[in-house]
Parts: structure tokens; C-alpha cells; sequence
């Protein structure tokens, strides 16, 4: 009897949360919305549906950096290496000074290590340093020193 209880209040759960994401699909409005629901796709695995929700808030504002890092670690998910550096070097190339730049850098680096390109790897890690040292993140800068230092030592 519990059983079927607690299951009943399970799937009410899972069928109120179903309609409230169909509610808030229509709510939409901005880039920024489309970001943020694909940002929330995205932290449950659902990385195809969030790539289109991150593309629909770059044709609203293509002017939205942290829609192309929320795409380029989409691209990422999938092993889409080739899309994933697109969209890093895209949103870079938008605004230099953006907050973002140093994480996409240091993705850049990632994906670059994970395709084999060590080379890349290297110069882009480097960037996110002077990045991150350019915007007083010395979390950052420590975090890039490692990983260049592992990419080192591969050589």
C-alpha cells in the first residue's frame, strides 16, 4: 500500500515538473531564457535539446557570450570537438574583455588536449593564464599553471 503511495507521489512530481517545463517553454522570451533553460538541459544530459535551446538564444542576441561557452561545453558533451572550438573562438573573437574569455580559453585548451593537439593546447592555456591574471583570478591563473604544467609534461 505504501508502495503504490510513494509511486503515485513520484510520478505526480515527474508530472508536474513535465508541465511546468512546457509552461515555461512558451514563457520565453529572451536569450537569456533560452540560455538558461538550455544551461538547466544541459546539467541533466540532455545536450542535443540544449544545443538547439543555445542556438535559438544566438539567433535572438548573437551578441550573447556565455550562450556560446554554454555551447561550445555542449558541442563538448557530445565530442563534437570541432563545433565546441567554434563557439569558444566565436564568442572570444565578440568581446575580448568578456568575464567568460579565460573559462573559454582554458575549454579551448581542453578540447585541444582531448582532439590530441597538444601544441594547441599549450598556447591556449597560456592565454587563459594572462587571461586570468589580467582580471585579478588568481584561482584561475593557479588552475591554468596545473593544467599547463600537465600538458607539459606529456610532451
Amino acid at each position: 500500500m505504501y508502495k503504490r503511495i510513494i509511486f503515485f507521489i513520484i510520478f505526480l512530481v515527474f508530472l508536474g515538473t513535465i508541465v511546468w517545463e512546457t509552461s515555461n517553454l512558451k514563457k520565453i522570451r529572451s536569450a537569456e531564457d533560452y540560455l538558461e533553460l538550455g544551461i538547466k538541459k544541459g546539467n541533466l544530459g540532455v545536450h542535443e535539446e540544449a544545443i538547439e535551446l543555445f542556438k535559438k538564444a544566438l539567433v535572438k542576441n548573437p551578441n550573447l557570450v556565455p550562450a556560446y561557452l554554454a555551447l561550445g561545453n555542449a558541442y563538448g558533451n557530445t565530442n563534437r570537438y570541432p563545433e565546441a572550438l567554434n563557439a569558444y573562438k566565436e564568442g572570444i573573437q565578440l568581446n575580448r574583455s568578456h568575464k567568460d574569455v579565460p573559462q573559454m580559453e582554458m575549454n579551448i585548451a581542453w578540447v585541444s588536449h582531448k582532439s590530441n593537439d597538444n601544441k594547441t593546447a599549450i598556447i591556449f592555456t597560456k592565454r587563459a593564464i594572462q587571461s586570468f591574471t589580467d582580471r585579478n583570478d588568481y584561482a584561475g591563473v593557479a588552475k591554468a599553471g596545473l593544467r599547463l604544467r600537465m600538458l607539459q609534461n606529456k610532451k
